[in-house]
């Protein structure tokens, strides 16, 4: 993993206040289209992941981006997002189209995250400091709110546990925490509509959101649908009562 330096630096050289699509017609990418069909509403979608649950007041603050990204530029996004599956993820593990694909997998991956819970309690109780740096355009698929550490603890912390999902599947992109607010039209969106979504983002960019993340509510889930999560195991239930700032 990176140290939180390089992280920082790495982050803030792509997460910035301004958004720009361009004067051409937008055009997703075309992986967007497992998740999302040609009617614009989400596709069944299979696997499953690593996620830390947010609390209420974070989902419906964030409810309240997305309910003005939808009214300002609508013609913009595909069907929205329902508040309970706002997560950060950790971890991913696996996803697919097709379900008896993923059946095996999800099994291995279930028994191997599972089997990591004696890991995890050196952790119990352990609640991670987080701020907002911008939304922003992940690879064309939908707009997310970048998160990091408040301090060098904290992304040890968050490194530390990704590393014992790491050995579970090894991924081959760095870790960027964020939160997904919304995925885009599959059909894309002419330069007018951008220009009004630019203007939305640039006004939501001009606060800042902190949360925690908390071990305790770290979760391994399945997903059928980018709707639809189902949570199977707490990982992170907590051992102690001590909650330790991070």
């Amino acid at each position: 993993m990176e140290t939180y330096q390089e992280f920082l630096d790495r982050i803030t050289s792509f997460e910035i206040k301004e958004i720009n699509y361009g004067d051409k017609y937008f055009r997703a990418n075309p992986s967007l289209a497992q998740k999302v069909g040609k009617d614009n509403k989400f596709r069944n979608f299979y696997g499953d992941t690593v996620v830390f649950a947010l609390e209420d007041p974070v989902k419906e603050k964030l409810a309240e981006y997305t309910d003005l990204l939808y009214l300002r530029a609508p013609q913009c996004f595909c069907e929205k997002l329902a508040m309970h599956t706002f997560h950060v993820t950790l971890h991913d593990l696996s996803n697919t189209g097709d379900p008896s694909s993923a059946a095996q997998e999800m099994l291995e991956n279930e028994r191997a995250v599972t089997g990591k819970t004696a890991q995890l309690q050196k952790y119990a109780g352990a609640a991670i400091k987080m701020k907002s740096k911008y939304i922003f355009n992940m690879v064309d698929t939908s707009l997310v709110m970048g998160l990091y550490p408040a301090n060098s603890d904290g992304y040890r912390i968050l490194a530390e546990l990704y590393s014992v999902f790491d050995s579970v599947k090894k991924l081959d992109y760095p870790f960027t925490p964020h939160i997904t607010l919304a995925y885009y039209n599959i059909n894309g969106f002419d330069a007018r509509a951008a220009r009004s979504l630019e203007k939305t983002v640039s006004q939501l960019n001009n606060g800042e959101t902190e949360i925690e993340l908390n071990v305790d509510d770290l979760y391994y889930q399945k997903f059928t649908s980018m709707n639809h999560y189902i949570d199977i195991v707490n990982l992170g239930k907590r051992a102690e009562n001590t909650v330790r700032n991070y």
